[in-house]
């Protein structure tokens, strides 16, 4: 298959890059920042924002003999630190504006297959979730990407695409010294509600990419949401 990433140069995307490849598969990859992403066999980099139509119509046709069967995107917001109560950076609809081009982009050109990365506590899975984690997002600035996370989940389902919005419960990053290749453990899935989330659930950044690529290839959870945990 031929993919198209969004979020690609981002700490889930660098893995789903890595899957998507080590499965023979090839990708083109629209990042913000020149030199995000390295590329390699297989992988195309153009640079743009998901902000912007015209420059995801131009990842779509940078590979003139592969035209994307399916797009993931794993996009996040950005805050000035990995602290919780950090000031957001991006704009309050980065995530739903990004989701709503790839979208509109992805269905004029006949390509219907969207993937994206979401979190646990999204939609439906809210009432799920544990009430510390409700606490803690409701006191801290991570109550940004989860609004943004709800608009797109609200918006998605508006649309003609043939969506699945895995909803990650809390990732754990590699360390510095790990290799997006390191060995991924399964993934437990908790369907659309996420009943029977625990405070204690995560889900490996490995694992995540790993059930992003399984979920396009075998063709999984097709106009649904889905929880995971390792």
């Amino acid at each position: 298959m031929h993919f198209l990433l969004l979020g690609a140069s981002g700490r889930t995307g660098k893995h789903v890059v890595s899957e998507v490849l080590s499965q023979g598969h090839t990708a083109v990859a629209l990042v913000r920042t020149s030199g995000g992403l390295a590329p390699r066999p297989g992988l195309t980099v153009i640079t743009g924002s998901p902000l912007s139509k015209s420059d995801i119509e131009s990842a779509l046709s940078a590979v003139p003999s592969l035209t994307p069967s399916a797009a993931i995107i794993t996009l996040n917001t950005v805050r000035e630190s990995d602290s919780p109560f950090a000031p957001q950076l991006s704009p309050p609809r980065f995530l739903a504006d990004s989701c709503a081009n790839a979208c509109a982009v992805l269905e004029h050109a006949g390509i219907y297959r969207i993937v994206v990365m979401s979190t646990a506590g999204a939609g439906d899975s809210w009432a799920n979730l544990p009430w510390l984690s409700k606490a803690f997002m409701g006191w801290t600035n991570i109550k940004y990407a989860l609004e943004d996370h709800d608009l797109v989940d609200k918006e998605i389902r508006m649309t003609k695409m043939d969506w699945t919005l895995v909803r990650a419960s809390r990732l754990a990053f590699d360390s510095p010294t790990q290799k997006p290749t390191d060995t991924k453990a399964d993934v437990q899935t908790l369907g659309s509600k996420g009943v029977g989330m625990r405070l204690t659930d995560s889900v490996s950044v490995s694992s995540a990419a790993a059930f992003l690529v399984k979920v396009v290839v075998q063709g999984l959870f097709v106009k649904s949401a889905v929880v995971i945990r390792n």
